[in-house]
């Protein structure tokens, strides 16, 4: 008797948790076919189908206890608008809709969903002006992106009002008025920080941010800014990510810049910056580092070459002086050295991509001399080489022609000698090759590249080809 009432108490268990027999999750059932009925029935929805079977494994569907819990529609298709069924789904506690072709003002029939606190409506079609009541929105609200959009006038104080936002996300829309700096800096929990790309009126970069130290990722490109960087920013020491390119901004690049522990995508190009780069650098951890077009003076520190994570160097278009160091030349996954448009001097280092996968060495319009290492396609990844309008000597590695990655070679105007590889001319990818104004020997080629598009070589010593 005792086994037989276990049993039963086994199966009434199994039957309240089953979509298809408890009445409560049969609602969440409904609703999702409501969902895809007012949406027109997107393709990305035939999945959910009408029949006895878990909604929970449907695409874009996620459950727990039966409940749905969450729904990611990226790329789905969907054009109508959100329905307000889809607040019925009373556990829902995450939607994600980007990368649809969603239209009209902001969707104010999610106020309805109670439990939200992950919302993504980017990369969609929705403009005007945010709604000055948007905190209607859960207050359980912790991401919230609204970028790729074409919202209009100025950012209203509400959406700053979520005590547990850890992310908002407003880059890349049309907004053209204020946004409520004060507002935003008592986010005590904020860990991203995106304005960018904006039409904002002009103004400088807020001092309140300095309150946000939990702030990770701060974006704020393109959005008019002036003035300097504030002292103040540095008790953000929790920052990966400090993005202020494309504004107006000018003076020195802070020394606390540099000293950022967790820094590892700085971006500051496209400014009026001045002076040098700090030469204590001690953010080691930096994967990306963009200064490029602004008015940087100096030497390139040597401490660069301790940035072992580096992947990506742009210091071009800048007024930079001395010496490459050495010591970037060993950096074990530098792929992308741009330094062109300086004053840079004397050689580059002697073993260049040995020891990292480059694929990408711009360093025209300098005054580099001495050879080019025979290093820099060692690990056959270099698909691009720019060494113009410097004064390079002695022969062009012969390895080049073993570089089957390689697009472009553009090193004209130098005082290159000898044989000029042959192999070079037949590489597969090869588009572009301007060699004019030094000394090269050799045959003129019988075979080149199928991809061709562009030769300049002439006021070189080469011989007619003997095909």
């Amino acid at each position: 008797m005792v086994h037989s009432y276990l049993l039963l108490l086994v199966f009434l268990s199994f039957i309240s948790s089953s979509p298809s027999m408890s009445q409560t999750n049969s609602s969440d059932y409904e609703t999702l076919l409501t969902v895809k009925k007012a949406w027109g029935s997107p393709s990305a929805l035939s999945s959910w189908i009408s029949q006895n079977s878990s909604y929970c494994s449907w695409a874009g569907v996620s459950c727990n206890n039966g409940r749905v819990t969450k729904l990611s529609f990226q790329n789905f298709n969907i054009i109508n608008p959100i329905p307000a069924s889809i607040c019925s789904l009373k556990n829902l506690s995450y939607l994600d809709l980007s990368y649809n072709n969603l239209t009209d003002q902001f969707p104010t029939v999610l106020y309805g969903c109670s439990a939200l606190s992950y919302l993504d409506l980017s990369n969609n079609l929705f403009s005007g002006a945010l709604p000055a009541d948007i905190d209607k929105l859960s207050s359980e609200m912790e991401h919230l992106n609204l970028s790729f959009n074409g919202f209009t006038g100025s950012v209203p104080s509400a959406i700053a009002v979520f005590p547990k936002l850890k992310s908002l996300v407003l880059d890349t829309n049309s907004f053209n008025g204020t946004y409520p700096a004060s507002a935003i800096a008592e986010l005590n929990e904020l860990e991203t920080l995106t304005l960018a790309d904006n039409h904002f009126a002009p103004g400088l970069i807020p001092d309140e941010f300095s309150k946000l130290t939990n702030l990770k990722t701060l974006w704020l490109s393109g959005m008019s800014l002036t003035g300097g960087i504030p002292d103040k920013l540095s008790s953000l020491t929790e920052l990966t990510m400090l993005a202020l390119y494309s504004n107006k901004l000018h003076g020195e690049i802070p020394a606390w810049v540099w000293k950022l522990p967790k820094l590892e995508f700085l971006y500051l190009y496209a400014n009026s910056f001045t002076g040098g780069i700090e030469p204590e650098v001690t953010c080691f951890k930096l994967q990306q580092l963009d200064l490029s077009s602004n008015l940087l003076t100096g030497t390139i520190p040597e401490a660069i070459g301790k940035m072992k994570n580096l992947t990506m160097l742009y210091l071009y278009y800048n007024n930079l002086t001395g010496s490459i160091p050495p010591s970037i030349g060993l950096l074990p996954n530098l792929a992308e050295i741009w330094l062109f448009n300086n004053m840079l001097s004397g050689p580059l280092p002697p073993e260049l991509g040995k020891h990292s996968p480059l694929g990408s060495l711009e360093v025209g319009n300098n005054l580099l001399s001495g050879k080019l290492p025979d290093t820099l396609c060692y690990n056959k990844k270099l698909y691009d080489l720019v060494v113009s309008n410097n004064s390079f000597s002695g022969v062009l590695p012969a390895n080049i022609g073993d570089c089957h990655t390689l697009d472009n070679i553009m090193a004209y105007n130098n005082n290159f000698t000898g044989e000029f590889p042959e192999k070079v001319w037949a590489l597969p990818m090869l588009t572009i090759v301007m060699i004019q104004n030094n000394g090269f020997t050799g045959t003129l080629p019988c075979v080149i590249s199928p991809n061709m598009i562009r030769i300049q070589m002439g006021n070189n010593l080469f011989s007619g080809a003997v095909c």
